[in-house]
């Protein structure tokens, strides 16, 4: 996992280092679930526990996840990652 959403929604931003691996995630709402990591593409988005976005690109994942979490009603509306305007704690995006 790289980043998941402020508000304790399931939307999450994996890294794909574990290419074909299957393992159990806890989802937002405390149930588990069965995750499968894709066998391409370096990055991927969860969302609900669904894969819905894979991609090579860390920024065409991070576009779909914030539109996600704006679908969502993040009041944080934290957009796109800033390492001026955010800090990243328990892998949250927060801002400073």
């Amino acid at each position: 996992m790289i980043i998941r959403c402020a508000h304790d929604y399931d939307v999450v931003i994996h890294k794909n280092s574990k290419k074909g691996m299957t393992k159990k995630v806890r989802l937002a709402n405390g149930t588990l679930t069965t995750l499968t990591y894709p066998n391409s593409k370096n990055y991927f988005l969860r969302v609900d526990g669904e894969i819905v976005k894979k991609s090579d690109s860390f920024k065409v994942i991070e576009d779909e996840y914030v539109k996600v979490c704006k679908e969502k009603k993040d009041s944080d509306d934290c957009g796109r990652i800033d390492i001026i305007k955010h800090k990243i704690v328990n892998n949250k995006v927060m801002n400073r």
